[in-house]
Order: C-alpha cells, then sequence, then structure tokens
C-alpha cells in the first residue's frame, strides 16, 4: 500500500456502480476524460484511503468494467457499490499552461470588473467550445463561452475567474 493520499488534491475520477458477473468484475461510471487513469496498474483510492489496484478495464453498454486486485466474486463487488474512486494527479498529468481541468475551475468565483458575479457551478462540453454555467448570488445562471476574448484571467490559487462580458450576458 502506498503513502496515504492527499484528499485535498483528490480528483473522483469514477463510482462503483454494481458487480458485474460473479468473478468480482464490478461495472463504474467514468467521471474522467484522460484516457489514462484507466490503465492496468493504475491505483485509486476511496473516502476512507483504502487502495483499489486496477488488473483491467473494458467497456460495455457505455460503463466501465474494472478487475481490482483482490476482489474475485461477485460478495466482494458487492460490497463495492457506490464506492468513489479517486486518483492523486502527478506533476506530469497537469495540462499545459494556459489550460485546466474542468475539476480545477468547478466552484471558482467568477469575476468581472473585480466584482463577484457568480460561481462556476457546471461546465458544459460542446464540439466548439466548453461553457461555463455560472450561478448568480440571486440564484439565476448564466452562460459564459470558454473563450480568451471572455475569459481574462483565471487563478486556481486564488480561487477565481476574471471575466469580460458583453453586454446583456451577465
Amino acid at each position: 500500500m502506498s503513502a496515504p493520499p492527499d484528499l485535498e488534491k483528490a480528483v473522483l475520477v469514477g463510482i462503483i456502480i454494481a458487480p458485474h458477473g460473479v468473478e468480482g468484475v464490478v461495472s463504474a461510471e467514468k467521471l474522467s476524460d484522460n484516457p489514462r487513469r484507466f490503465q492496468a496498474g493504475a491505483e485509486f483510492f476511496d473516502e476512507q484511503g483504502r487502495s483499489y489496484f486496477l488488473q483491467q478495464a473494458s467497456v460495455h453498454r457505455g460503463r466501465l468494467l474494472l478487475s481490482l486486485r483482490g476482489v474475485t466474486d461477485r460478495d466482494a463487488a458487492e460490497k463495492l457499490r457506490g464506492t468513489r474512486l479517486y486518483i492523486v494527479p502527478k506533476a506530469e498529468d497537469q495540462p499545459p499552461d494556459g489550460t485546466y481541468y474542468h475539476y480545477q475551475l468547478s466552484g471558482l468565483e467568477v469575476r468581472q470588473a473585480g466584482e463577484k458575479i457568480g460561481v462556476i457551478e457546471e461546465i458544459l462540453t460542446y464540439a466548439a467550445n466548453d461553457v461555463f454555467l455560472v450561478r448568480k448570488p440571486d440564484g439565476r445562471e448564466i452562460l459564459v463561452p470558454a473563450l480568451k476574448q471572455m475569459v481574462k484571467k483565471v487563478d486556481i490559487k486564488g480561487g477565481y475567474m476574471e471575466v469580460e462580458l458583453p453586454e446583456g450576458l451577465s
């Protein structure tokens, strides 16, 4: 077992949904778009810090099928139902400068001219570009395209994104 994970830097990458078959395989919902996350040998951990080592992964009907070391029958797989699988990204997993993973942006305060206009609640992915769903303090939501002409600064450590929205969008 490796060192206890740093839960502050943990990223949720999957949730075990149910057993699949009788040999300990589990069906999981994939929450990561990084294809390397589910390669044989990958290590995940849960909220209690227990480690899970991936032996094999495949896709079946839109879900991941995972074979985890030590999970060899349906009863053991059933006990994992609802388990949230986390990883701690390594330095080499960080995106290039000026780009960010969704988990880094979700929850950021959104400011215009230094004033808070809302919080990023969700990131919608479209073919042309992502769109930030920003929840305003009054409960209304606005959609902000993830475009350089609108997003002026992202400060992950500071917890905010500075935007310049056209008239009528805010």
